[in-house]
């Protein structure tokens, strides 16, 4: 049979593809689907190998040892120790008064130049101020109470021919320039009511006021001593309240030093101290005249006063101050660093720490002496960082 042919119209047509076939719908999904799911894949496998890598490593060995700090200490050694308080301060004059006027006027002097310096004995003059205005006055108002007592003696001899004598007797010795001498006492209450009607014990009282104003016109010194500063000069006219100068004895000075609060129990009224000069050229023995124990509360230390005379002393010097004081029994010498807020050390017990309550009884320059400890306790002898009760350490011997 023979092989039918195409019809030649048809030939190149069923060989040439269609122009207007369409393509896949979705080649953009299709890519994404695959890689997704080569992602998935990729990151399962990232995971499984990554947990047969962690399987096969070994874990480290943990370190179980704690560090232990070494701790360098010393058996305590008690003693008896005799020590003393060392303090230093200012002199100044144990009897010093501000001499300061009561009244007004004009400045006249004294028994001597008002200057720094001078030398006064007791009772001399310091300051005398021109009363003769007020001294009339006083004069007039004597003579005023002389006139009433005078007027009603017709009427007290009369009707009180008993007190006429003693009251003619005090008219007659009356002196307008000296003070007045106490009124005659009254014998019975009619006479006494007569006297007061008359306003005769009143004149009395106002005079006598007038006569203690007329005495603060002088200024005495009351006792013998040195005009330390003075604020006027003579001729001034003086005010009321108006300080005058500063007036000094220099037989007797105070020194006031300071004292640590712990070491008041060491000291006593009465005790001797060794007083010296800025340089060391000149010595003093005084001893502690008073106590005080209120405690300053920005130097935080009480204050002894030491009561001190000799020759070369002037007010104002600074004097080292050196206090005997009575001996320590039983006491340790320890560094002031190991002390703990001031009342506690670290001891070491078993190769453990433990706090030690202390009491301090002196303080010194760089140490100091305290109770509460036994002979032969493990003192630590530098402060350990980091301290606590009940820390274990490694303690080392400081003498080995």
């Amino acid at each position: 049979m023979s092989e039918i042919s195409p019809h030649p119209k048809y030939k190149d047509q069923r060989k040439q593809p269609q122009p207007n076939q369409p393509k896949s719908k979705y080649p953009r999904l299709r890519q994404r689907i695959i890689s997704s799911i080569l992602g998935i894949l990729m990151i399962a496998g990232a995971v499984y190998y990554s947990g047969i890598l962690k399987s096969s490593k070994k874990e480290p060995k943990q370190n179980n040892k704690v560090s232990i700090t070494n701790v360098i200490y010393a058996p305590v050694e008690l003693k008896n120790s005799s020590v003393a308080v060392q303090s230093n301060g200012t002199l100044l004059a144990k009897n010093k008064i501000d001499i300061v006027s009561r009244t007004q006027g004009v400045f006249k002097g004294g028994d001597k130049a008002f200057r720094a310096g001078v030398y006064f004995k007791k009772d001399d003059i310091l300051v005398s101020i021109d009363n003769a205005e007020y001294l009339a006055q006083l004069r007039a108002a004597r003579a005023q109470l002389m006139q009433s007592i005078t007027s009603i003696l017709g009427d007290l001899k009369f009707d009180y021919p008993e007190a006429f004598d003693k009251w003619n007797d005090y008219v007659n010795d009356f002196d307008v320039n000296r003070s007045l001498r106490e009124l005659p006492t009254t014998s019975s209450d009619r006479e006494k009511a007569f006297i007061n009607g008359k306003n005769i014990v009143t004149q009395y009282y106002n005079i006598k006021a007038q006569e203690v104003q007329a005495s603060y016109y002088q200024i005495r010194a009351p006792f013998g001593g040195i005009l330390r500063e003075n604020f006027v000069d003579k001729g001034a006219m003086i005010n009321s309240g108006q300080k005058l100068g500063t007036f000094i004895d220099p037989s007797m000075y105070e020194l006031e030093v300071k004292i640590n609060p712990s070491e008041l129990k060491l000291i006593a009224v009465g005790k001797s101290v060794a007083l010296t000069n800025g340089d060391k050229t000149q010595n003093w023995t005084g001893k502690i005249a008073r106590i005080n124990k209120v405690i300053d509360p920005q130097s935080q230390s009480a204050i002894a006063i030491v009561e001190v005379s000799g020759k070369g002393l002037k007010e104002g010097m600074f004097l080292q101050a050196k206090i005997s004081t009575v001996d320590l029994k039983d006491v340790a010498e320890i560094e002031r660093n190991l002390i703990i807020d001031e009342k506690y050390v670290y001891l070491i017990v078993d190769s453990i720490l433990q706090k030690q309550n202390i009491e301090v009884m002196h303080v010194a320059e760089k140490t100091v002496f305290v109770s509460g400890l036994s002979d032969g306790d493990w003192l630590i002898q530098k402060p350990v960082a980091g301290a606590y009760n009940g820390l274990k350490v490694n303690p080392i011997n400081l003498s080995e």
